[in-house]
């Protein structure tokens, strides 16, 4: 928020069935957050740490009694690690016992904080305490995006965590210590550095999108190197003197596509084998947001847009042999607002809902409301 609070779920309504209810708050920063990200951890791991299988749910479990229990797990960690015969500085490498935990059912575990205070904070969800505090090198700048690895949709829990900051460099976490492994450099820092990322749900790789340099690069997180640089060319009519912001990125759940939206209203859907572009439409309005979405009926990429707009764009091929005969690829799910500002109607984050139909989006617009949309059909 902008007043640097972090909340760790939304206001409690007064309904005692509310769907959400505030669960803590803590002072994070001196001034705004600007970025946020949440880290899934096994079902298993609230038990552990939070004294009783209550915590699983929701509740609030006693960890004064579990000191015991967390000297052992250290213990436990720590002879596992000597027994591994091979130690490497690779992503897949980090708390490899852990990340190979495949708990069906996750779990908020971590969260980690940017704020204009070039302060990262980090909590633990399942304890409701701040785990740790860091601070980037002055030449970083402020963070301005994150995400973990593997991501959220992963059954794997998070081993690393990414920080994209103004300077246009990207700081590589081990979540274990908090160490830094890599600092990425391939961003121009002159306009706000890194705009957006986005990790493939496998982990390894990573998608980045700069602030003004027209920039989409992928790194190979393994090598913790810059595998491509795709760029994206100026906004018509700039000739040249301005580059492109990309606004946001996004992978599918199944990591064969990937997306991302431009300034000029440029959204794109992209195969990660070919490169055949899947979709490729210029909106009325900047999309602040994307996400995937879809099931059966096929692949969809709804749009946050700056008009107060929510189109939902099919994914698909754009070869005509492939293409039905008289298909809609686009719909309107949200009529853009009249008038030449959409105010506190302005979509400023889209995220899609796993489970359900896979249609499930929340919203949240300039004006603080915050909604739970269903898009099928």
């Amino acid at each position: 928020s902008s007043g640097g609070v972090l909340h760790d779920d939304a206001h409690h309504a007064e309904d005692p069935n509310a769907y959400l209810k505030l669960s803590f708050a803590m002072a994070a920063h001196e001034g705004s957050v600007r970025c946020l990200s949440i880290s899934s951890a096994p079902a298993s791991s609230a038990v552990q740490h939070g004294g009783s299988k209550a915590a699983v749910n929701g509740e609030h479990g006693d960890n004064d009694d579990n000191d015991d229990d967390d000297k052992q797990s250290s213990i436990s960690r720590k002879k596992r690690r000597r027994r591994r015969k091979h130690h490497g500085d690779n992503i897949d490498n980090e708390d490899g016992d852990e990340a190979k935990t495949n708990d069906s059912k996750q779990i908020p575990g971590t969260l980690l904080s940017g704020g204009y205070d070039e302060s990262i904070n980090v909590f633990n969800l399942i304890r409701h305490v701040q785990a740790g505090e860091l601070r980037s090198a002055a030449d970083l700048g402020t963070p301005t995006c994150s995400s973990f690895a593997p991501p959220p949709s992963s059954p794997s829990p998070a081993t690393h965590a990414l920080v994209g900051m103004s300077s246009g460099k990207i700081v590589l976490y081990k979540k274990r210590d908090w160490s830094v492994q890599h600092v990425l450099s391939g961003h121009d820092g002159e306009h706000g550095g890194v705009n957006c990322l986005s990790v493939h749900p496998s982990g390894r790789m990573a998608l980045s999108g700069g602030r003004g340099d027209g920039k989409i690069i992928l790194w190979d997180l393994m090598r913790g190197r810059l595998a491509f640089v795709h760029k994206i060319p100026p906004p018509a009519g700039s000739r040249g003197r301005r580059k492109t912001t990309v606004t946001d990125l996004a992978w599918s759940d199944d990591g064969l596509r990937y997306a991302f939206a431009t300034d000029g209203g440029k959204v794109t859907a992209r195969d990660v084998d070919t490169g055949e572009d899947l979709l490729d439409v210029m909106l009325p309005s900047r999309a602040n947001q994307i996400a995937f979405i879809g099931g059966a009926e096929g692949l969809f990429l709804a749009a946050a847009c700056d008009d107060g707009s929510l189109p939902v764009l099919a994914v698909g091929s754009l070869s005509d042999e492939k293409e039905e005969v008289g298909a809609r690829r686009a719909v309107m799910a949200i009529e853009p607002v009249d008038g030449p500002v959409a105010g506190d109607a302005r979509f400023k984050c889209l995220n899609n809902i796993e489970g359900g139909s896979g249609f499930l989006v929340v919203t949240a617009n300039s004006g603080g409301v915050i909604s739970i949309i269903d898009l099928e059909g």
